[in-house]
């Protein structure tokens, strides 16, 4: 029986092992291994910062993965050794180390936040992970209007439209508390000269009307230095600053240390991956997906794009143990449903001629000004828990 190690329990490493427990039945020994001991639908962080969902709602246990068949270790990943194909994984906390053997191995360990990397980030919220999208929900709760400033510490980040979403249910929010009159928005971004400048003219143009629309102001290319608690003031490395009473500033992200160390990793520590088998070029026996191997894609961050290439994997992997499987196309598109209160948007971009090398921008299509779109986020999100947990 070929074991099967699967590094990281979001959205695509859930999807690995939920695919490949069907497709191999008993044919295989499936381990997921994560420190969390939940999965959680990270698009819904923003809806537990605005009151609309608990922590509970937007979280599965992974002990329910068991029930497939899948082995759950919760634990904090230490060391990958390619060479000797070893895992070396810290269990309870204690400093111990435990080493597990495997014949594939899929690495889905994501970006780590470092808000440490950022001075005075204490001063600032985000809605980036679970724990501090209730830290900002508190922050709201006082929130009388004012200066707001929304801002990406450094590049890459985890989902690239998620700070204009949340800058315009900040705009919802001011409205329906009844001091709009009295609320400025801007937000700042390091590497775009405009709003979603890497997606293309459409793509920018349609989110500039929306800004202009909710009367955001957007500063491209801002690159932060630092946060003035004292003063509240956003400083840049060119000197500029932005004053705020309230600061939303996404902390930098890093890869994970166990990836960075190994022999995985290209020059920015994260992994290395061929852009078509996404496998790593000298062991075609692991396989990355997600955020960590998003830089060498040159995509964003985003859940729907480790989705995709977690159903591609798990073929691939099928495939190749049952010796006949009808291998998934790898669907290189992105799909991103925008909850802005007053309604919603829908984008869809398909990046294969990016990934191919063939053009700039991905082709990129957008619907937006209905309330249905609210609908649809929060039926996927029941969709998805109903369909890799059963709940």
């Amino acid at each position: 029986m070929k074991r099967i190690l699967i590094l990281g329990g979001g959205a695509g490493g859930v999807v690995v092992a939920s695919r490949l427990s069907k497709m191999l039945k008993d044919n295989a020994g499936i381990t997921l291994i994560d420190k969390n001991r939940y999965h959680e639908f990270r698009p819904s962080y923003l809806w537990v910062a605005m009151g609309t969902k608990k922590p509970d709602d937007v979280r599965r246990e992974l002990t329910l993965l068991e029930r497939k068949g899948i082995n759950f270790l919760n634990g904090s990943v230490k060391s990958i050794d390619v060479a000797d194909r070893k895992v070396g994984v810290e269990v309870g906390g204690g400093g111990g180390i435990k080493m597990l053997d495997y014949d594939y191995l899929v690495v889905a360990l994501g970006a780590e936040l470092r808000p440490e990397m950022l001075k005075g980030m204490e001063h600032a919220y985000h809605t980036w992970e679970l724990d501090d999208a209730l830290r900002f929900k508190d922050a709201l709760a006082g929130f009388k209007g004012g200066r707001v400033v929304v801002g990406v510490a450094s590049m890459p980040y985890r989902c690239p439209p998620a700070p204009f979403e949340l800058a315009l249910m900040l705009r919802y929010l001011s409205e329906q508390r009844g001091v709009d009159d009295r609320t400025e928005i801007s937000i700042f971004h390091p590497a775009w000269s405009a709003p979603m400048e890497p997606f293309g003219p459409f793509m920018q143009k349609a989110f500039s009307n929306f800004l202009e629309q909710y009367r955001i102001r957007f500063h491209g290319n801002w690159k932060v230095d630092h946060i003035d608690g004292e003063r509240k003031r956003i400083v840049a490395e060119d000197g500029d600053a932005l004053e705020y009473d309230l600061a939303v500033v996404i902390p930098p992200h890093v890869p994970s240390r166990a990836v960075a160390e190994s022999d995985l990793a290209d020059k920015t520590g994260y992994m290395s991956v061929s852009r078509k088998s996404l496998r790593n070029a000298r062991y075609d026996d692991v396989f990355g997906l997600g955020d960590i191997i998003a830089p060498t894609l040159g995509i964003g961050m985003a859940g729907v794009f480790a989705h995709f290439e977690g159903d591609y994997i798990a073929t691939q992997i099928a495939d190749e143990l049952s010796g006949a499987y009808m291998a998934m196309n790898y669907n290189r598109s992105g799909i991103c449903v925008m909850d802005i209160g007053y309604a919603g948007a829908a984008v869809f971009c398909d990046f294969s001629k990016v990934l191919a090398g063939e053009a700039r921008y991905p082709e990129c299509w957008m619907l937006g000004g209905m309330k249905a779109f609210r609908g649809i986020k929060m039926a996927f999100e029941r969709m998805w828990f109903a369909e890799l947990f059963g709940k």
